[in-house]
């Protein structure tokens, strides 16, 4: 262990007698691992903010669309020709005659750029409205910060009440209680009976600028050609979720009059399946960054390996002086190498902190979490190792092969 230590010691100080060559390869090794971490990092708290996102929707969920959600037409590798939106009618039917264990929900998008008012308080026309049954919000995995959810009787009857994002609260009401308040949905008036907790965004707009409504309100006030309504079903039974989804896409089919040789002209997407798609999305970045990296710690390695090199030539009366009080080879390699070591590890060091720095930085500014990737932290120092073993491995065979009497004789 002393000896160990004496090694240390003496790695630092021949590094020191080359400081500027040093610091070079130093800040070289750091840059590679920098570029490495930071981008592995912000892409993995992009997708623990992804998962988190869907995951809060509920993995017993799973939707039912005319569209997929992440690609407009593009279904199973190939583009539908003419997708056919899911009527209120067949939507209806679906809720009244599927009879799996769970429960069914039905909403449609009214609107994406609608403008809301309170007073003299307007919005920018950035407002989604949403038009939905009761069961919309427990099943969207939404939570009530104030006020309550609708009622059958709302929704029977079509009455003009709304529960508001969490965004859209402050912006109208600030501080003060918007429970009970009218406000303007594109010159139509509801009266506010609900606020939801906030939820961010992910990858897409902000999902606290909303507002919800009952869904035949919403047909009276915001219907247009072309409207496709949306089908989430909550599955009691997790384990049962595949034999869940598989029941409502035969009875999707016989409601929407498909032939057996015909492809399904809907679309079913779990919450873990949307993630899975998005992260296979973004899994170039960690490709672009993981050659990035290797690159810069490969160049790296050959700008340490010729300082080591150098080094041994500079230092070859040392290492005669050292064998001839009794130095070995395997000394003189170990010294070396442990040379090698402290310099990666150092240049390790800072590009792993470097890294996570601007890697959650990128993170963040997507709407992604601050993580600590300790996976590729663990993988950082053992790059860093392995680099260094490379580098100072010839160097340091070359040191231990010198002939001690040639090497005294060294100028």
């Amino acid at each position: 262990m002393d000896s160990l230590l004496e090694n240390i010691k003496q790695a630092f100080a021949a590094i020191r007698m080359n400081l500027l060559r040093a610091i070079l390869t130093i800040f070289i090794i750091a840059f590679g691992i920098m570029s490495l971490i930071s981008m592995l990092t912000a892409v993995d708290g992009m997708k623990s903010a992804l998962y988190s996102s869907f995951a809060s929707v509920g993995s017993n969920t799973f939707t039912i669309s005319y569209m997929d959600a992440l690609s407009g037409m593009q279904r199973h590798g190939r583009r539908m020709r003419d997708p056919i939106p899911i009527t209120y009618n067949q939507a209806n039917s679906f809720q009244q005659r599927y009879t799996f264990p769970s429960q069914v929900s039905l909403s449609f998008n009214a609107s994406e750029s609608s403008v809301i008012q309170y007073r003299s308080v307007k919005t920018a026309p950035k407002i989604n409205v949403i038009g939905a049954d009761q069961f919309h919000v427990p099943s969207s995995g939404l939570q009530l910060a104030e006020g309550r959810n609708f009622t059958n009787q709302e929704i029977q009857s079509g009455r003009k009440v709304a529960i508001i994002g969490s965004s859209l609260h402050e912006d109208l009401f600030g501080a003060q209680e918007g429970m009970g308040k009218t406000i303007s949905i594109d010159n139509k008036k509801y009266m506010v009976i609900g606020s939801l907790q906030p939820k961010g965004s992910s990858f897409g707009p902000s999902q606290d600028n909303r507002v919800i409504v009952p869904l035949l309100a919403a047909q009276n006030d915001f219907s247009f050609e072309d409207l496709s309504y949306d089908i989430a079903v909550q599955v009691k039974n997790i384990e049962k979720l595949e034999e869940a989804i598989n029941d409502a896409t035969g009875l999707l089919r016989i409601i929407r009059k498909l032939k057996i040789q015909d492809d399904n002209n809907f679309y079913v997407s779990k919450s873990d399946t949307l993630a899975d798609t998005l992260s296979q999305n973004i899994v170039m970045l960690q490709i672009i960054a993981f050659a990035i990296g290797i690159v810069t710690l490969i160049g790296a390695a050959v700008g340490l390996t010729n300082i080591m090199l150098v080094s041994v030539t500079e230092r070859t009366r040392e290492i005669g002086l050292r064998k001839a009080i009794g130095a070995t080879p395997k000394n003189i390699r170990r010294q070396f190498i442990l040379e090698s070591l402290v310099i990666c590890q150092t240049g390790g060091a800072l590009g792993i902190l470097a890294g996570l720095l601007l890697g959650n930085f990128v993170a963040s500014y997507f709407s992604g979490a601050f993580i600590i990737p300790w996976n590729w932290i663990i993988f950082g120092v053992v790059l860093c190792i392995i680099v260094g073993l490379i580098a100072g491995l010839y160097p340091a065979a070359k040191a231990a092969r010198l002939d001690p009497v040639e090497s005294l004789r060294h100028e």
